[in-house]
């Protein structure tokens, strides 16, 4: 059941895409398809609102990544012997069937900016390392902790998001929404 729910959802993704065009973010043919602009304008709400539930889907991310707890960090590594952080975020989202691009520059273009404030269990927080890009990720598990892979760790690890070093070095947090369009608008 949960395959087949997997199967019909849609993978929706906000900022630049691989191509050279950047997405029109609400034209979609189901966008298109909806009869009337209070039932557009639903469906953009729906997709703005920072307050909305976090998918079943982001439940199970955290129960995932905590799998891989302990595996030891290894910059560029991609395997259970070692791992860095964003191929770990790419394994834990993998392994729940979601997509993502190898590194943590290229994975935050996707999802919706979510506030500190609003965070949910499995968002992704970005934070600048070693440049001025997104260079560092770890996946938030709530009450103020997220679990990634650290270097200075030297394994993934749990750590709190409100050490300074964590403080002072985050940008921003997304969230992935796996949806089905037709449970969000149902208008005719």
């Amino acid at each position: 059941m949960r395959m087949k729910a997997l199967l019909t959802v849609f993978f929706l993704f906000v900022g630049v895409s691989f191509s050279k065009e950047l997405p029109k973010f609400f034209e979609s043919d189901y966008y298109n398809s909806l009869k009337n602009d209070y039932a557009k304008e639903r469906y953009k709400a729906v997709m703005i609102d920072d307050g909305i539930p976090e998918p079943d889907i982001q439940k199970g991310i955290v129960d995932l990544a905590i799998g891989l707890l302990g595996i030891r960090y290894r910059f560029g590594g991609e395997s259970i012997w070692g791992m860095d952080c964003s191929a770990f975020v790419q394994k834990v989202y993998a392994m729940a069937g979601i997509s993502l691009p190898r590194t943590a520059r290229y994975q935050a273009r996707y999802g919706m900016l979510v506030s500190r404030e609003n965070l949910k269990p499995g968002d992704l927080l970005f934070f600048r390392t070693y440049a001025r890009f997104p260079s560092h990720v770890g996946i938030y598990i709530g009450e103020g902790k997220m679990i990634h892979a650290s270097s200075a760790g030297k394994r993934i690890i749990i750590s709190s998001i409100d050490k300074d070093f964590y403080l002072r070095n985050f940008l921003f947090a997304k969230r992935l929404f796996l949806y089905n369009p037709e449970e969000i608008v149902n208008e005719k």
